[in-house]
Parts: structure tokens; C-alpha cells; sequence
């Protein structure tokens, strides 16, 4: 009796803990704000950070993070999310002059496939596949650009 008693309260302990596991997004609506964090590409982290208000985003540079997109790789433009698709569409490169070309593989503009926390308020979204991989793994902070 003893021991079912505390089956019990062990299996009632553990489903009614919040599920942190990411989930997938069908009709998530991305709010005004900063989404700060790092992208996987080919096994190395890059910090980001990039600010998206009313359908529209810029990357920001890091400020001085060891690993990050060179200032050719920066872009700004339009973002839309349907289902679990999140697309950016290219406006302009931050700093056209910049000397240095971008890998294309390491630019923004293209379509995602999006996942999310459980507590909605971060953004995990990718596209390709095994090396060429590319994944995002953001936090929103309330402030705007």
C-alpha cells in the first residue's frame, strides 16, 4: 500500500510539471522586439541579434563577441511568419562598403522552419540540412530599435 502511495504522488509530481521541450509554432505571432542570442553553422556558435518591428528586421553586430557574421553578412529587410515558416527577404546590406564578401550560405534572407519554447518567449527556427545546417537559437528582450 505504502509503496503505491508513493507511485503515485511520483507520477503525479511529473505530469503536472511545465513541458520545456520545444514545440512546433502553428499560428505564432512574433511581437515587436529584439531577438538576441547565437546561430549554429558548420559545428561553430555565432552571437546575433536581430530586431523585428512591424514586418520589418536589421541585424545588429555584436559589439565585440568572438564569433559573429562579418559586417558583409548583415542585412536588413522584411520578415513574415505562416504556420510553422518563418521568411526574411533581403531590403539592403547593412554596410555595403564593407570589403569583405559574405559566404551565402551565412546571409539571413531565406525561409525557416520555426520551433518555440514552451514559454513562447524564445525563437528557435532553422533551414538546411547535415554541414549546411543553419540554426537559430533566440531570446526576445522587450526593446524595440
Amino acid at each position: 500500500m505504502r509503496i503505491s502511495g508513493i507511485a503515485f504522488l511520483l507520477i503525479a509530481l511529473f505530469t503536472s510539471c511545465e513541458q520545456t521541450d520545444p514545440e512546433p509554432i502553428n499560428n505564432y505571432q512574433l511581437t515587436n522586439g529584439n531577438y538576441e542570442g547565437y546561430f549554429r553553422h558548420q559545428g561553430v556558435s555565432y552571437w546575433c541579434l536581430i530586431a523585428m518591428e512591424n514586418g520589418q528586421y536589421i541585424e545588429w553586430p555584436s559589439g565585440g563577441a568572438m564569433f559573429q557574421k562579418s559586417f558583409s553578412c548583415l542585412t536588413t529587410g522584411f520578415y513574415s511568419a505562416q504556420n510553422n515558416t518563418l521568411s526574411f527577404t533581403l531590403q539592403d546590406y547593412k554596410f555595403k562598403d564593407f570589403p569583405e564578401t559574405c559566404p551565402t550560405d551565412m546571409l539571413l534572407p531565406g525561409k525557416y522552419e520555426m520551433t518555440t519554447t514552451a514559454k513562447k518567449d524564445s525563437l528557435i527556427f532553422k533551414r538546411g540540412t547535415s554541414e549546411n545546417q543553419i540554426t537559430y537559437h533566440l531570446k526576445k528582450h522587450e526593446t524595440g530599435y
